[in-house]
């Protein structure tokens, strides 16, 4: 690795390179292109927003990218390039360069998290510029053949060329970087040593202690590679890598106080970097303290990760971890505290959000309020506030993202929603992509063999039972009953059930008395009474879909005005509800972007009481 001939850089042909400046300000875009043109750059596109930005490189493949880091938009600079480069409208041999008049740590290390070929303050003279444009240029071209055998997944070729660059050209910082980060993602330790001994010595860097660090603490010395990153905060307070790398190896040697502060540290000089966020909740959670996990959620909120649909699986991480402490032992004075904590924050995200963006977190925050009912055992205001999150999306449940979907179906199991909980599985099963967190769920419903084998056994069941509802009422009403006593809630199953009992002939008056608003009677301790007004608020107070809408209005107009009347039939079984698995085949990686749904007329983020 030692440098054999610098001159051996590659040409740069100005006629052919191509730029996409992007800057609210087009003044500053305008000033900047009239820097480029002197140096033969003939193609230079500007962009005032980041849709612009966007559609530009569908059309254009750019060899450099300068950006501004304040767009004064939803977005900044740094997370328009993680836009650019999750949609793989970058090529690996674009160089990045970002341009800010705001010094600020924030801004610095936002910036370097995305890994830029270069940062340029403001102003910006023509020397600097051609300068760093040049060298911008020179070192894509020399990490290309890297990248690309990155981008094809060949690991081992991607270092043995990193290798054959650095030899070739000489040093580059960028290069070695990947090369350690390559060869400890590998564990090719032996080949690792060497090359760290060699640019500890000859070309020392943050990169190279943190990876020393590593090789400590992969030796079996956990300790000593704390005293060495420690040791490096302290001389370089701004390695936010020697931070999140102190974390793990505090956690690993239960040292969990220690862990907090520095994880608090990092997300302090870092709050846009949302998985911070979550490690400071999580410890938070882990050491029961409440006011840094609600701390954590707030800045969270303000600076979700918009640009793609992850924003809400951070969202769905961050409230994984809220109940973590929610349910943790406590007393209910502190959870109705906790809960409207969470209200707020989820007010914070709101605003932060994309008017395209903002249902799915109202619907986001009613599953969560359905999943506090039903731990406080009150699964009529669980399904009630389940299915006013879920009714916008009745007839466009496909809209929904996975994680969204993910998170309502143990609700719907519960509740025994056999209709919403088959929709959800076929949407799900036309995906193959899923994010971290919802594998995790989708793992935790296929090891409840048990929820499994009672839905479909339920499906079954309820089949049998429509079938029998026109020519043999009573029998259906008998299968229906046995159906109350597991699942007295199911929609279909109360529809169905008082569907039969009105083909019977006259009904008597409701023999129950109303309950006060906050107190539930389950329903299979009604079993006894042949019609009860609790089995039918099951299915009055809340909204349903369409089909089950016009089938619950046919049956109150039986029960309640034309009992002798010619009946309807009841809507026909779905052909999917035999054949329910809870969740579908997955494999790893970011759900698909569906953010592009219009905005209902009325946002709501799950009121305590909703109205239809």
């Amino acid at each position: 690795m030692t440098t054999t001939n610098l001159n051996a850089t590659p040409a740069i042909h100005w006629e052919k390179i191509k730029v996409l400046i992007v800057d609210d300000q087009r003044s500053a875009s305008t000033l900047l292109k009239s820097l480029l043109t002197p140096l033969g750059i003939k193609h230079i596109d500007l962009a005032d927003t980041y849709d612009e930005a966007v559609r530009a490189c569908r059309k254009t493949h750019y060899n450099v990218l300068i950006t501004d880091y304040h767009l004064n938009q939803a977005l900044n600079g740094s997370e328009l390039i993680c836009l650019l480069r999750s949609k793989r409208l970058l090529s690996s041999a674009c160089g990045i360069m970002m341009i800010s008049g705001d010094h600020s740590t924030e801004v610095i290390l936002s910036t370097l998290s995305v890994q830029p070929d270069c940062f340029l303050s403001k102003p910006i003279t023509n020397t600097t510029l051609k300068q760093k444009l040049t060298q911008t240029l020179k070192d894509s071209e020399i990490r290309q053949p890297v990248y690309q055998a990155l981008e094809v997944q060949q690991t081992k070729r991607a270092i043995e060329l990193c290798k054959k660059q650095l030899t070739q050209f000489g040093h580059n910082q960028k290069l070695s970087d990947l090369l350690l980060d390559l060869l400890v993602e590998e564990q090719a330790w032996q080949q690792l040593q060497p090359i760290l001994m060699f640019l500890t010595a000859k070309h020392p860097s943050h990169k190279v202690a943190v990876v020393e660090a590593k090789v400590m603490a992969h030796e079996g010395h956990l300790g000593q590679a704390i005293q060495h990153l420690e040791a490096l905060i302290e001389h370089a307070p701004l390695c936010i890598e020697a931070f999140d790398l102190l974390v793990q190896y505090q956690q690993f040697n239960h040292r969990p106080f220690d862990a907090l502060v520095t994880a608090k540290r990092a997300f302090q000089l870092t709050p846009s970097a949302s998985h911070r966020a979550l490690i400071v909740a999580q410890q938070a959670a882990d050491l029961n303290q409440p006011d840094e996990l609600l701390n954590a959620g707030r800045v969270l909120a303000n600076h979700l990760p918009i640009i793609d649909i992850s924003w809400i699986v951070r969202f769905a991480e961050f409230n994984a971890i809220f109940e973590q402490l929610y349910f943790s032992p406590r007393t209910n004075q502190s959870r109705r505290q906790l809960r409207q904590e969470l209200k707020g924050i989820q007010l914070r995200a709101f605003s932060r959000l994309l008017p395209a963006q903002q249902p799915f977190l109202t619907t986001y925050g009613h599953i969560v309020r359905a999943r506090f009912y039903l731990s406080e055992n009150k699964p009529l205001k669980a399904k009630r506030r389940a299915l006013i999150g879920l009714s916008y999306y009745f007839e466009k449940i496909t809209k929904l993202p996975s994680v969204i979907l993910i998170e309502l179906l143990p609700i719907l199991i519960n509740l025994g929603e056999v209709l919403l909980i088959s929709e959800v599985h076929q949407t799900l099963s036309l995906r193959d992509q899923f994010d971290g967190h919802s594998l995790q769920r989708i793992d935790a419903l296929r090891s409840n063999t048990e929820s499994a084998n009672s839905i479909k056994k339920l499906a079954l069941q309820l089949s049998e039972a429509k079938a029998l509802i026109v020519n043999h009422p009573q029998q259906a009403i008998r299968l229906y009953d046995q159906i109350l006593i597991r699942y007295p809630y199911s929609s279909d199953a109360n529809l169905g059930y008082l569907d039969a009992y009105s083909r019977q002939g006259s009904v008597p008056e409701p023999q129950d008395q109303a309950l006060p608003q906050d107190q539930e009677q389950p329903l299979d301790q009604q079993q006894t009474r042949p019609y009860s007004r609790l089995r039918r608020q099951a299915i009055s107070v809340m909204p349903l879909p369409a089909d089950y809408e016009a089938w619950r209005s046919r049956i109150f107009d039986q029960l309640d005005n034309t009992p002798t009347q010619q009946f309807n039939e009841p809507p026909a079984n779905n052909p999917c509800l035999l054949s329910i698995e809870l969740c579908p085949n997955t494999e790893t990686a970011l759900n698909a972007d569906v953010s592009n749904v219009a905005r209902p007329e009325v946002i709501e983020l799950a009121p305590v009481n909703h109205t239809q």
